[in-house]
C-alpha cells in the first residue's frame, strides 16, 4: 500500500469518527437534560443554566415515593416474565415449522404473516379492543399477555426462521436415526443452536414491554393496575407538570433497560447480524 492510498484511509477513518461523534453527541444531549433535569429544582427547570446550580439527588428518592412506583415495577414485572416467556417460545415454534417443516401453501402462508409487518397497529386497534371487552379482559392484564402466547409478532418469526434455515439439516437426520422426533429435535437441538437470535427476539420483547405505554393506557383503567410507563403520567397535573420528579422517575425507569441492552449486546448484534446474512 502506498502513502498516498494510506493517507486517504487514514483521512477517510478520521472523517467517519467525527461524524459518528457528532451524531453521538446529538443523540446524547435529550439525554443529558433529562439527567440534568432531574437534579434541578422546580424553579431551575426553564432556566438559563443547562446543569443544574444545586444538584437534588433527593428528586430521585421523592419520585420513588410521590407515586406507587414499586406497585407499578410489581404490575410491569407481573406483564414482562410471561410475555417474554410466551413471546420467544411461540415464535421460535412457528419459525421452527417454517424452518424444517414442508407443507402445501407454505411459501403463502409465510407471505402472508410477512404482509402483516406492514399493517399499522391502529387498524387492529379497535376490533382487537372490542374482542377483549367481550371476553371480559378490560382493566386485567389479560390483553397484554395472552396474545404473546400466539406467534410472538411476524418479524420475530422471521428473524429466528432466518436463523434456523442456516442450521444444518444433517443434524435433524442424525437425530431421527437416534429415535428422536421432531419435540425432541426443536428442544434438544435447535433451540439451543438458536440461542443468537432468540436473545435478539428477548432483547426487543423487553424494550417493548418495559416502555410500552399505549397497551396498557387502552386496557387498564385502575390506578392500581398501572405500569411504569403509564404511571408516569401521573406526574402531569392539569395545570403543570413536575419535570423534574418526571425527568427523575423517567431516568430510574430508562436503568434496567439500559443495563440489558449493554450485558446482552454481544448476542443482540450476533442475532440480528447472522440472521440477516442469511438467505431468505
Amino acid at each position: 500500500m502506498n502513502t498516498s492510498s494510506f493517507n486517504k484511509q487514514k483521512l477517510t477513518s478520521i472523517v467517519s469518527l467525527l461524524i459518528l461523534t457528532a451524531g453521538a453527541l446529538v443523540i446524547l444531549v435529550p439525554l443529558l437534560w433529562t439527567i440534568s433535569t432531574s437534579l434541578k429544582t422546580p424553579g431551575e427547570v426553564f432556566g438559563d443554566n443547562f446543569f443544574p446550580k444545586t444538584w437534588k439527588w433527593e428528586n430521585y428518592s421523592r419520585a420513588v415515593t410521590a407515586i406507587p412506583f414499586f406497585t407499578f415495577l410489581k404490575n410491569t414485572l407481573i406483564i414482562l416474565i410471561p410475555v417474554l416467556i410466551g413471546t420467544v417460545f411461540s415464535s421460535a415454534l412457528c419459525a421452527y415449522g417454517f424452518a424444517r417443516f414442508k407443507f402445501k401453501g407454505k411459501k403463502g402462508l409465510f407471505l402472508l404473516l410477512l404482509a402483516t409487518m406492514m399493517l399499522p397497529g391502529q387498524v387492529t386497534m379497535i376490533p382487537m379492543f372490542i374482542l377483549f371487552k367481550e371476553m371480559g379482559w378490560v382493566d386485567t392484564f389479560m390483553p397484554l399477555i395472552i396474545p404473546s402466547f400466539f406467534g410472538g409478532g411476524a418479524f420475530n418469526i422471521f428473524l429466528i426462521r432466518q436463523f434456523m434455515r442456516g442450521i444444518p439439516k444433517d443434524l435433524d437426520e442424525a437425530a431421527f436415526v437416534d429415535g428422536a422426533n421432531r419435540w425432541t429435535i426443536f428442544t434438544k437441538i435447535m433451540l439451543p443452536l438458536s440461542k443468537p437470535p432468540l436473545i435478539a427476539v428477548a432483547i426487543f420483547t423487553f424494550m417493548g414491554v418495559w416502555n410500552d405505554f399505549q397497551g396498557p393506557l387502552i386496557y387498564l383503567n385502575s390506578t392500581d393496575k398501572y405500569t411504569l410507563a403509564l404511571g408516569l403520567s401521573m406526574f402531569k397535573g392539569m395545570y403543570n407538570v413536575e419535570w423534574n420528579m418526571l425527568m427523575a422517575a423517567t431516568i430510574l425507569i430508562m436503568l434496567p433497560a439500559m443495563i440489558v441492552f449493554f450485558v446482552a449486546q454481544k448476542y443482540f448484534i450476533e442475532g440480528i447480524s447472522i440472521s440477516s446474512a442469511m438467505k431468505g
